[in-house]
């Protein structure tokens, strides 16, 4: 794990002569991703420059960056993890590549000599790189299939710039703005814009091409796929359950390999406790004592939000090594303002908080990389807000109809859900119109989500209303899927499996791998590896009929058995407690009304000045929303004055000047 800048002059010079912009500042900004060594490599021409500052896990002493070919013509910057690495370098090896280095980045370059951009086919993992080919003076980015890493890009005064933050391109000379309509709409958390004018994220899975004459091309290339919701599955439900259980360990064992220690991180669900079960047997197949470092958080008097007492007997069954960090109300509010800059974009709660402590507390801890959870829910349907679209259409492709409700259930299901379809994740969401639902099979999950994540329609000032027309941020979700997927969800695929592409290309890159996940953990130089996103297991998850996933009955009667499948396949390796428990989402404590941490937040960052210095919000509701978190402790209203502070804690960092309307 590491982090990188890049630029590109898109003009050729005629007299050959390039400014080297401040490729050295560019890299200071981001060093806690890669505290360990720090180099860039400059073409010859100047037209050219690639930094890496790394984070030492594989091939320590030799695996600087950046990397290049034996005949130097070819350049590169990895961030990530490639997994099967001894393998393929011996394959490679045996087709005459000569390596540099034993690190699992330098399978990059050489698939890149052999295949062009479409190397990226040919990796397995988490990864950002950037290849600079001096031959057809040529810079290459990509992105993984699912956005664990980051990749965002930008054009200033006639270069073009890549870094793995945002803040890698003030050193280069670009100067924050505000996107407007892109906050109005929610863009930074529901599609590929940012909060700042003219800076995007590279899409996951894709890759993007900055040719010798400056010309820039995004591509895909690759994409999940669901089985035709009109064929029933040949396949037993035993099979399908072994194909789960066996690529899950794959995955697992693939993550296992590093050159120093692997931590997990360990909540109360099966998510992480499948991951540390899995990866205590296959440890104990080489070391019968071998034990894992398990990390969790644990809320002090916070009820349901504590999953420390759970984590903690799954260790023990284990006998995993347990480490617990305990948090206040006063560690959340503290840190808030530094996780929105690691974050750089709202933060609607304190969730990422929680994980940027817990980060910390795991490199204070002396380890560089964990296993996390993440992904499942895409993949294995667990999420209760796609409930209602199972239930929107019968499951014809179940084998023999294995799980399937009969319809008058089914129907009835749908209309409670219908009817109560302004409730997400515990929180009340104001459903306003949208043309989301028309647009993929009447689904409300994107108004939802959309709604849930983005600046309320009232914080606004109304000119800027009247100049963007009203906020729309589930159609912005709904977007953000390619045309063709939103063809096959509304024809071909079964609703569910519509909802849940949408949610792996916006939801989980956006907000989990990005404020629950790398930003949060790069902040602290801490690696993390999602075992449930290697795309052999997300693949082979994604053809399943609905109803194995999320079972409407299963055999013992139970009722939306959700993740049924992952849930049978990883029995042996998690405990009956964490077997029947259902499905509880991570979430941080938010504030009672007289709890003081949050109004001394509140105080801090919502005052007049702060606010009208941003430009498009609307002092009123600002300040009479602030009064009614701090009276009430309301969840809705806490989450929208937190997108507020958020973005006053940008435009304070970041310098952003006051938008003009």
């Amino acid at each position: 794990m590491c982090g990188f800048t890049a630029y590109f002059h898109l003009d050729k010079r005629p007299d050959g002569s390039y400014p080297a912009l401040d490729m050295a500042g560019s890299l200071a900004s981001i060093q806690h991703r890669g505290p360990d060594d720090d180099a860039s490599y400059v073409s010859p021409c100047g037209r050219c420059a690639i930094g890496h500052v790394r984070l030492s896990i594989i091939d320590l002493e030799g695996g600087k960056q950046p990397l290049s070919n034996v005949s130097g013509t070819v350049h590169a910057v990895v961030n990530g993890e490639l997994y099967d690495h001894d393998r393929l370098s011996r394959e490679l090896k045996e087709k005459g590549h000569q390596f540099l280095t034993e690190s699992d980045s330098e399978l990059a370059l050489h698939y890149y000599e052999d295949y062009d951009v479409d190397f990226v086919q040919h990796l397995r993992g988490e990864f950002a790189i950037v290849i600079w080919d001096e031959k057809r003076k040529r810079l290459v980015a990509a992105r993984d299939r699912f956005g664990i890493k980051p990749v965002y890009y930008t054009t200033v005064n006639g270069v073009f710039m890549a870094s793995s933050e945002i803040k890698g391109f003030l050193a280069l000379g670009w100067k924050p703005e505000w996107d407007v309509d892109s906050i109005v709409n929610g863009g930074y958390a529901v599609d590929y814009r940012t909060c700042f004018k003219g800076v995007y994220k590279l899409p996951p899975a894709h890759y993007l091409t900055v040719s010798a004459s400056g010309s820039i091309d995004v591509k895909q290339y690759w994409d999940a796929d669901y089985p035709d919701k009109n064929v029933e599955d040949p396949r037993s439900v035993d099979e399908m359950i072994e194909g789960v259980q066996e690529r899950l360990v794959e995955s697992v064992r693939l993550r296992l390999r590093a050159d120093v220690p692997v931590g997990i991180y360990l909540s109360g669900g099966i998510d992480s406790s499948a991951v540390a079960g899995i990866a205590t047997e296959l440890l104990r197949k080489d070391n019968p004592d071998a034990k894992v470092d398990a990390f969790t958080i644990s809320f002090k008097d916070s009820g349901d939000y504590d999953e420390g007492e759970i984590a903690e007997r799954t260790a023990a069954h284990l006998g995993a090594n347990f480490h617990k960090l305990s948090l206040t109300q006063d560690d959340l509010v503290d840190n808030f303002e530094d996780t929105v800059w690691h974050t750089e974009q709202m933060v609607p709660n304190m969730n990422a908080v929680g994980k940027f402590l817990l980060s910390r507390f795991v490199r204070d801890s002396g380890f560089k990389v964990v296993m996390t959870g993440e992904g499942s829910d895409e993949h294995f349907i667990g999420y209760n807000f796609f409930q209602t679209d199972y239930v929107r259409e019968r499951d014809l492709s179940s084998p023999a109809g294995f799980g399937c409700l009969e319809d008058e259930e089914r129907l009835k299901m749908l209309a409670e859900r219908e009817a109560s379809s302004g409730k997400v994740l515990n929180f009340d969401i104001d459903m306003s119109e949208s043309r989301a639902p028309v647009r993929l099979n009447n689904s409300r999950m994107a108004v939802q989500l959309g709604s849930l994540l983005s600046v309320k329609r009232d914080f606004f000032d109304p000119k800027v209303i009247a100049y963007h027309g009203e906020p729309d941020p589930g159609n912005a979700m709904v977007e953000a899927m390619n045309a063709d997927a939103r063809r096959k969800a509304n024809t071909k695929w079964h609703p569910v499996h519509g909802t849940l592409y949408m949610e792996m290309r916006t939801f989980l890159p956006n907000i989990l791998l990005n404020w629950l996940g790398d930003r949060i953990e790069m902040a602290h130089s801490v690696e993390a590896r999602t075992p449930f996103l290697d795309h052999h297991l997300c693949e082979y998850a994604n053809s399943l009929p609905p109803s194995v996933k999320l079972c409407g009955v299963d055999p013992e009667g139970n009722r939306l058995n959700e993740k049924y499948i992952l849930k049978e396949a990883t029995k042996p390796f998690i405990t009956e407690e964490i077997y029947k428990r259902a499905k509880h989402p991570y979430l941080a404590p938010s504030s009672d009304p007289e709890d003081q941490p949050i109004i001394r937040l509140l105080k801090k960052w919502i005052t007049k000045e702060k606010v009208e210095r941003v430009g498009f919000l609307d002092w009123t509701t600002c300040e009479r929303q602030k009064d009614y978190v701090i009276q009430t402790g309301n969840r809705l209203a806490y989450t929208a004055v937190l997108n507020i502070v958020s973005m006053i804690v940008l435009a304070e960092r970041f310098n952003v000047p006051t938008a003009v309307y």
